[in-house]
């Protein structure tokens, strides 16, 4: 009698490529999607009155609610199969975004935010395992690091079009773009999508989802208001906190947690997510505040500030593609430190000519900011999810997902909240809003500097790492009389 698993439609031994190119189009549509308002802050606190702290919601709701599908797909991916999953996932796009265009209120405008997320926070982990089981031998590497750039792609365009619909047809009409785009998917969908692994009647746990989205929640939440309400917000990201203890402390007794956290027991894995997670918020901080600085102290609009960040963007997009090329041939040694010392660069000399208040220059210092980015980001991430074993491979690109977006909500929080609490304070002041805006922008940066320099140092333990892995697999190779290309082909240097 044929068998749930029989009846898989997995892929036999010639590369199903439209499956591939469909994937990449999910991908590009869920990064589109998550990155559609980040030119939008000023626009929303102006068009809801509310303050650029509560206008912040929008980046964070969405953050929360992804991190914590993020979670569950590794299990979802297993009891419901690829092509379930990707159809949700565009339903929820469409969904939210039809949502977000007949938003007439700020409330409304959040939840069709939620709604969005649940694409997002199922594409995003689900996509990276279906390429890793997609991928011609000895192309991982290259696949992921070819699929990073498509999102960076997305994120490219995604200020340009958000800013142009913006400034002359409104807030609301932005989301059209995502929703036409999931619509055409989902069509798409119904002839290209198939299940690529065998279902497994696993269970999901209700409360775990419960505590990621309350721990995550009450943190988040906290760090964005903390410059408003002080020591309250502080007593509220202590109990987040706690709550993501008992939700890590759950997941080591369940059979079959929601969240999988054996990968951390890979040194080199550990290492690499944290390099994740201050490479991320670098990412964040230039694509929220760089806007927030361009509209409210140079005075651009939302448009023009969005054609100024889509350059230093692309420049990130192309750096990807560069680096699954340097990775196979080199490996992470001098990529991954070189391209946190580019960042580095970048920062020290946007703070340094920041007085000159030049926007040109800003951007210029934002390219090479996102230069250094697509340096090692696709290479951490590839290699982070190959140093796992197989059986983990699932479970580790959860994680990784999960921790992108914890970073996305920590500098979220973390620099809007700090920005509001300046901003407020110099208008309370009498200061014009350029003025406050620039001191704000201003008084962020160190911050940021020092999380760099942090990740310098750890990139250096990381390489270090990875070598020791390489040298491990090489032996037992060696030991065992087997070939050690496949060493080589996931685009690790031999020491």
């Amino acid at each position: 009698m044929e068998t749930r698993a029989s009846r898989t439609a997995a892929p036999s031994g010639r590369t199903p490529w439209a499956l591939i190119v469909f994937l990449f189009a999910c991908n590009l549509l869920a990064s589109f999607m998550q990155s559609i308002m980040n030119i939008a802050l000023d626009q929303v606190s102006t068009d809801f009155h509310v303050r650029l702290a509560e206008a912040n919601l929008v980046i964070i709701v969405f953050s929360i609610v992804a991190g914590t599908v993020i979670t569950t797909a590794a299990s979802v991916m297993k009891r419901f199969g690829l092509r379930k999953v990707m159809i949700f996932g565009l339903v929820t796009g469409l969904v939210g975004s039809l949502l977000g265009f007949i938003a007439w209120c700020f409330p409304v405008l959040v939840v069709a935010r939620v709604v969005q997320a649940f694409t997002t926070g199922l594409y995003f982990p689900v996509i990276n395992e279906a390429l890793l089981m997609l991928s011609p031998k000895g192309r991982a590497g290259v696949l992921l690091s070819l699929n990073s750039g498509i999102i960076g792609i997305g994120l490219a365009f995604a200020p340009p079009v958000a800013g142009l619909l913006i400034t002359y047809a409104g807030l609301r009409v932005l989301f059209l773009v995502p929703a036409i785009f999931a619509a055409v998917l989902l069509v798409t969908a119904l002839f290209v999508v198939h299940d690529i692994s065998p279902r497994e009647q696993r269970p999901i746990d209700g409360l775990s989802i419960v505590l990621s989205f309350l721990g995550l929640g009450a943190f988040m939440t906290g760090l964005n208001e903390m410059s408003h309400y002080g020591l309250a917000m502080v007593g509220l990201m202590v109990v987040g906190l706690a709550i993501i203890v008992l939700f890590i402390w759950r997941q080591r007794r369940l059979e079959h947690p929601l969240l999988d956290m054996r990968p951390f027991k890979t040194r080199a894995f550990s290492v690499g997510e944290g390099l994740i997670v201050l490479s991320y918020m670098g990412s964040v901080y230039l694509s929220l505040l760089v806007p927030l600085y361009l509209e409210g102290a140079a005075g651009f609009s939302a448009f023009l500030a969005g054609c100024i960040l889509a350059v230093p963007i692309l420049c990130y997009a192309c750096a990807c593609f560069a680096s699954g090329k340097i990775l196979g041939k080199r490996g992470v040694w001098p990529l991954v430190p070189a391209g946190f010392l580019v960042v580095l660069a970048g920062f020290v000399t946007m703070l340094a000519t920041l007085s000159l208040l030049n926007a040109l220059v800003v951007a210029a210092c934002t390219a090479l900011v996102y230069g250094g980015i697509g340096i090692f980001y696709p290479a951490v991430k590839s290699v982070d999810l190959e140093v796992l074993p197989p059986a983990l491979s699932s479970n580790g690109s959860a994680i990784h997902s999960t921790v992108v977006q914890v970073a996305g909500c920590i500098s979220s929080a973390l620099y809007v909240g700090m920005m509001s609490g300046t901003v407020d304070a110099q208008l309370a002041a009498g200061a014009s809003k350029a003025h406050a805006y620039a001191v704000g922008f201003a008084d962020t940066l160190p911050l940021e500097i020092g999380f760099i320099v942090a990740a310098i140092v750890l990139s250096l333990v990381y390489v270090r790492l990875v070598r020791a892995y390489t040298r491990s697999q090489a032996a037992a190779a060696d030991a065992t009389r087997a070939p050690s290309a496949p060493v080589e082909a996931r685009g690790f240097r031999k020491a």
